[in-house]
């Protein structure tokens, strides 16, 4: 029995790290996209816009930082993704694409299961005047926490969408369970 719970233990977290990886990697290369990138891996031309402008982008500062954090995730778990197939198991792929500021992947991560409060709007950014509604949190959803707050926001995903909120806007309060 003891073993049972040893390997399903260990199942669940090359898992997590696997998605953790992949979705890492996504977020990383998604700012180079946006910033022309023109990708010469086969994952990254199957991924990402085949629109590109340059091989060597400029990124501003908050996209630097998200790159290098990612960078740094990536070596902690030994991530290995690859680049010549075709397909990745990322579960933000098409979550993003009315994102403006891209989230910082944490290494924790929270849920909040049948959210019980008011409805609240996911924005495209932080605070910024055209900033624009990305989604709405409604009552009955399940809201994953697994981004690194900033400025009094946080970066939250429901099942259909994702985007920042400000932070406490979904408290263990406000859910039927929170997980993590």
């Amino acid at each position: 029995m003891r073993t049972f719970f040893l390997t399903a233990a260990l199942v669940c977290t090359a898992g997590t790290a696997s998605a953790l990886c992949a979705d890492a990697w996504y977020l990383r290369n998604m700012a180079f996209d946006r910033a022309g990138y023109c990708f010469g891996s086969t994952l990254g031309k199957s991924v990402f816009d085949t629109a590109c402008s340059t091989k060597s982008p400029s990124l501003d500062d908050w996209d630097q930082r998200m790159v290098s954090a990612h960078k740094q995730l990536e070596a902690s778990y030994n991530c290995k993704i690859n680049t010549k197939g075709r397909s990745l198991a990322s579960s933000l792929i098409g979550k993003l694409d009315d994102v403006d500021l891209l989230p910082t992947l944490s290494q924790f991560e929270s849920s909040c299961v049948g959210y019980t409060g008011a409805p609240v709007t996911m924005t495209s950014g932080i605070g910024m005047r055209d900033s624009y509604p990305t989604g709405t949190i409604k009552g009955g959803d399940r809201v994953n926490f697994r981004f690194e707050s900033w400025g009094g926001f946080e970066f939250v995903e429901t099942e259909t969408a994702a985007g920042w909120i400000p932070e406490g806007s979904v408290s263990p309060d406000t859910c039927t369970a929170f997980a993590g």
